[in-house]
């Protein structure tokens, strides 16, 4: 619905030179009352449009310098890295890198279109570019991420040999 929806609102304005402001973070439900995205809202509002408007390339700016080989409030020797898969980034995230909601990936990656990671506090720095194309790294490992006041729990055992969905 959006993908037909959103060209449709935009065109006009794109017709007359003017480039639309959006607001992220807000959504309508299937109902119609509208309601909050939460966490990773505005970036994936820019990645709904930018999908629907068939982009060929989106931005998102943030307080760093791109995605980052791990969190540079923890380690300030971190670096940004120049270019990650969107599975890659998805992955990121899924782990506990804050910079992009895995979500926020999905709408590009069914289009092939890529997305920029960018610092807002230096525009000319090219930041992260994500695309569907994976790059080794050079020294083994891209990135360090980390589920903090995460538990894991092994249980293991002679009784649990057979058990439904037990290795």
């Amino acid at each position: 619905e959006a993908y037909n929806r959103i060209p449709k609102r935009l065109e006009g304005l794109f017709q007359q030179n003017v480039t639309p402001v959006v607001t992220g973070f807000i959504g309508e439900t299937d109902k119609g009352a509208i309601t909050t995205l939460g966490r990773g809202g505005s970036d994936y509002t820019a990645t709904i449009i930018g999908a629907a408007l068939c982009a060929t390339e989106v931005w998102t700016w943030k307080d760093v310098d791109g995605v980052m080989t791990t969190d540079p409030r923890i380690v300030p020797e971190a670096q940004n890295l120049e270019q990650l898969s969107y599975a890659e980034i998805m992955e990121m995230a899924y782990f506990g890198a804050k910079v992009l909601h895995p979500l926020a990936v999905v709408p590009l990656q069914e289009k092939g279109i890529p997305l920029r990671v960018k610092s807002a506090a230096d525009p000319s720095f090219a930041g992260t570019l994500v695309s569907s194309e994976s790059h080794p790294s050079k020294t083994g490992v891209k990135a360090v991420t980390a589920v903090r006041n995460a538990n894991i729990i092994d249980i293991g055992g002679a009784g649990m040999v057979g058990a439904a969905n037990i290795p």
